[in-house]
């Protein structure tokens, strides 16, 4: 398993796992993010997208924007057959390691509340609420991760 930079080439490929994420099972979830997903790209000049790939197949992606002098996940998707198998951690931890090393001394999480005890027991503590908004109709928790020695 390789965590890489993702490139423009690999949009179809994270919008396809976006789009398929079991994360999203309510009908409503479900047409959100079919939506983000098909309007979704990777920039050159963007945020910051990594991604973890096996023998050239892609099994998880997170993204990382400016927030503030800090940073925020703003995606973060493992392949439905890899959860449970440490990928997770292993691509948050990276996560984490990449928003130290660009200055950030935290990392803001707006969460789908089907992914926040993952987030929890990563280490990340409850914040708030973020509101519904940007196409998102139901409360997310918010989160933040205090990144140690930044």
């Amino acid at each position: 398993m390789t965590i890489r930079r993702a490139i423009p080439a690999d949009t179809p490929a994270l919008r396809a796992m976006m789009a398929g994420s079991n994360g999203y099972e309510r009908a409503e979830a479900r047409a959100m993010i079919l939506a983000f997903a098909a309007g979704w790209s990777v920039s050159e000049d963007g945020h910051e997208v990594w991604l973890a790939e096996a023998g050239g197949v892609v099994a998880g992606f997170y993204a990382l924007i400016p927030h503030g002098a800090d940073r925020e996940l703003d995606l973060f998707f493992t392949g439905n057959d890899t959860q449970g198998t440490g990928l997770g951690r292993r691509l948050f931890a990276h996560m984490a390691e990449r928003a130290r090393a660009l200055g950030a001394a935290r990392v803001a999480i707006s969460s789908n509340p089907e992914a926040a005890g993952f987030y929890r027991r990563m280490g990340a503590v409850d914040v708030g609420v973020t509101p519904p908004g940007d196409g998102i109709n139901w409360d997310r928790p918010k989160l933040e991760l205090i990144l140690p020695g930044a």
